[in-house]
């Protein structure tokens, strides 16, 4: 399912970095973001309305870490905007006439006939269908336990359940304050909650999945060469930011990162400024 793995643009607007770059979410970053969030979960500090600003703010610093890179906690927020769409899209999916599903490989299954029908017209639902679902596990974790079903399900461009600002951020938002002065509260729909042996079981897919993922950024076969973010530093006339998603690039790319490291200092320069080009748009001059 790479072909979800894209800039958030595409999705929730120009998400742009605190230098003015915009966020180019590669599989590695997705991955961990979805693993720290359901991790947040299964500890029990997420609250019963949602993950708070100080969950997106550490998962930032988490990925900062991790990737070198400069993220905001508003950042993490509008990428996981990105999967619960996904994650809406996916239960509607589920809940189609003549669908299977396949719980060992988190596939959505459709006859050949259907299959073709469906996606005729349909074709941003390719990747979600005859194929396992990346990340499901993750969203399973965070999304599922407040998922509406049946008739009070949400489209697949609503949003299945809401976060909350810490409370010194709620008291400052004048929305806040005129929608409950002058509006009656709204019926609720009813909420289906998982069992909690499901939802033990679905936690420990999830952190499974960040194990593997730390470890395919620094295991035995696919281990990045540790003066790898040096090397990328030495490379001089490069925005910051620029080197850092190259960097995370090159993370989520193991083999590339080893050719890479291998090369003279001018054919590093050309690399570099070539995934800058087709990245950004922005052209640098090696002369």
């Amino acid at each position: 399912m790479d072909s979800v793995e894209t800039a958030d643009t595409s999705v929730t607007g120009a998400s742009k970095s605190t230098k003015g770059g915009v966020v180019a979410w590669t599989n590695s970053m997705s991955t961990m973001h979805l693993g720290f969030l359901a991790g947040l979960v299964a500890s029990g500090a997420r609250t019963s309305s949602g993950f708070k600003t100080c969950h997106y703010n550490q998962c930032a610093k988490f990925l900062n870490d991790h990737f070198k890179l400069s993220l905001t906690g508003e950042q993490c927020t509008n990428h996981l905007k990105k999967w619960r769409k996904i994650w809406g899209r996916l239960v509607q999916l589920k809940n189609l006439s003549g669908a299977l599903w396949d719980e060992d490989t988190c596939t959505i299954r459709l006859s050949d006939e259907h299959y073709a029908g469906h996606c005729l017209s349909n074709k941003s639902d390719i990747p979600f269908l005859n194929n396992p679902i990346e990340h499901y596990r993750a969203m399973e974790t965070i999304f599922g336990s407040t998922t509406a079903l049946g008739k009070f399900a949400k489209s697949g461009n609503d949003p299945l359940s809401f976060d909350v600002e810490d409370e010194s951020d709620m008291q400052t938002s004048p929305n806040v304050g005129e929608s409950s002065a002058k509006a009656p509260p709204k019926k609720k729909a009813k909420i289906v909650h998982i069992e909690d042996d499901a939802l033990v079981t679905t936690l420990k897919d999830g952190f499974k999945m960040m194990a593997n993922a730390v470890a395919k950024s620094g295991g035995d076969d696919d281990a990045v060469p540790d003066n790898l973010w040096d090397a990328l530093v030495a490379l001089k006339g490069f925005d910051e930011d620029h080197i850092a998603h190259y960097y995370a690039h090159l993370v989520d790319n193991p083999k590339t990162a080893k050719a890479f490291i291998m090369l003279k200092i001018d054919n590093k320069l050309v690399w570099l400024s070539r995934y800058v080009e087709k990245t950004f748009g922005v052209l640098y001059n090696l002369k």
